[in-house]
């Protein structure tokens, strides 16, 4: 790439936190949202207990802190093709259901979340790859007064971004 190429493109986003899945044969992939999204794996036991909470567009649900994780809900999005977003109170986390392209969270219930205690902890994208936050994704963190949050893409692979 050549030098400044990139320049203002990931404004706010931390290049450093990539991650994506090491995909070692040494699971026969269920649960895992990589081999979810390209080989047609089963959801993992846990995983398949928090989307049936989970059914429909704007459904909700709460779980204990260490009932889920960021990874699950890429899992969820794999199975799926909706997003999905997570918020933590306490011990206990809140997941939400979109569509194909977004989550009911706007700024107004970001700050009504936000005045409850809750935090975004993060949300999902779709498509592979897409790890870039949209101008409302930036919106929705400022509402919640955070500095950064966290993006799944289907296949597990995420960044922080910030605002």
């Amino acid at each position: 790439m050549r030098p400044g190429a990139e320049s203002g493109i990931l404004k706010g986003v931390d290049r450093n936190s990539i991650s994506s899945p090491i995909e070692a044969g040494r699971t026969d992939g269920a649960g895992e949202p990589w081999a979810i999204a390209r080989h047609g794996k089963p959801l993992n036991d846990r995983q398949q207990a928090l989307l049936d909470k989970l059914p429909d567009y704007d459904s909700k649900a709460e779980v204990d802190k260490s009932d889920v994780s960021m990874m699950d809900l890429a899992a969820l999005t794999a199975k799926t093709g909706d997003e999905f977003a997570m918020f933590t109170l306490g011990s206990r986390r809140m997941v939400v259901r979109g569509d194909f392209e977004h989550v009911d969270v706007d700024a107004v219930k970001a700050a009504g979340m936000n005045t409850h205690g809750y935090k975004w902890s993060g949300h999902t994208h779709v498509k592979a790859g897409d790890l870039l936050p949209s101008d409302g994704d930036r919106v929705v963190l400022g509402a919640f007064e955070q500095e950064g949050s966290v993006i799944y893409d289907s296949e597990g692979r995420h960044r922080r971004f910030f605002i």
